[in-house]
């Protein structure tokens, strides 16, 4: 992959692998987080960045005086990445009894991609750099690096959602820039759609607009709502199994502004994405091959993340 921050779709562009190309394009269709994050490649598996603490103090002074010395100071983060991907077996009877093998093999490490993207996705929210994963958005919001927005109060025991509670969380957002996505599962979506069609009646805070891939996108205040999905199990990555005081039932969504000094993926060992057919194997009637990368994220700037919590179904 080339270096630098750069979209993966964008990335993948430069490989002449048709296998790992293939799989890496699933991946970026099947992941709304694949597809919009920028990507920066590491050497290793950690990066070292640093962050602005204080100051210096500017101060005047009389004819003769002198000043009282001062400094700024920085406060170094380093986010680390994980290890994800999994082998691709299939079997000589499947090959034998298919009358074409490259499809087959094609299908096999399609869904693959399409399971190490719902992966990702679950563990961009939930990973807490624990059990072999990296740390997600929750876990870096509750540690300092992100804004939390409750919606009923810190104290209740949540609430439905408003679009004053969308307003005044998109306000956490301080960046020149308009966030880059809202991230949202499919209630969210329709509840924050008919609250802004019953609440204005002489003009639309709903657009269209598109994805890379041309695919309609709903639009709140020129903010996509991108919808995410289910994990490998079929069960909603931002379901309504949250406690908030006594109720546990309430969800979260998400405003992340995406880029190099916001929020941003990490790719350990230069970015590197192995895709590997290893042909038939000796210890097993079957066709062996793998895919790994090493994934993890960033966020630089605290006003690029907000979690919104705290949403009752209702």
């Amino acid at each position: 992959m080339p270096t630098g921050s750069v979209p993966l779709l964008e990335a993948v562009k430069f490989g002449n692998d048709t296998l790992k190309r293939g799989v890496i394009e699933t991946i970026i269709q099947e992941s709304p987080l694949m597809e919009q994050l920028s990507w920066i490649t590491i050497q290793g598996d950690a990066l070292k960045h640093r962050v602005e603490q204080s100051l210096p103090n500017p101060a005047f002074r009389d004819v003769n005086a002198t000043y009282t010395r001062s400094w700024g100071t920085d406060t170094e983060h380093f986010w680390g990445v994980s290890i994800l991907g999994g082998e691709v077996f299939i079997d000589n009877f499947l090959t034998r009894v298919t009358a074409n093998v490259i499809n087959l093999k094609a299908n096999q490490f399609a869904k693959f991609a399409k399971a190490m993207a719902r992966t990702f996705d679950k563990s961009f929210f939930d990973a807490t750099g624990t059990s072999s994963d990296f740390k997600g958005v929750n876990s870096l919001v509750t540690e300092g690096f992100g804004q939390s927005y409750v919606v009923g109060g810190a104290g209740g025991n949540g609430a439905a959602l408003s679009l004053d509670d969308l307003d005044q969380a998109l306000d956490l957002q301080r960046n020149q820039a308009s966030p880059s996505a809202i991230l949202a599962n499919r209630f969210h979506r329709r509840k924050i759609t008919a609250l802004a069609r019953s609440t204005y009646s002489g003009f639309s805070l709903i657009d269209i607009g598109t994805d890379v891939f041309g695919r309609k996108v709903t639009q709140y205040n020129d903010v996509p709502l991108r919808i995410v999905g289910d994990d490998i199990n079929k069960t909603a990555i931002l379901g309504f199994d949250e406690t908030q005081g006594s109720s546990n039932v309430t969800s979260s969504m998400y405003i992340l502004t995406f880029g190099q000094d916001d929020v941003t993926g990490l790719l350990g060992a230069g970015g590197a994405w192995d895709v590997v057919d290893f042909g038939e194997t000796q210890a097993a009637p079957g066709s062996l091959g793998r895919v790994e990368t090493y994934p993890g994220i960033a966020i630089f700037n605290q006003y690029s993340a907000i979690r919104v919590s705290g949403i009752l179904a209702s």
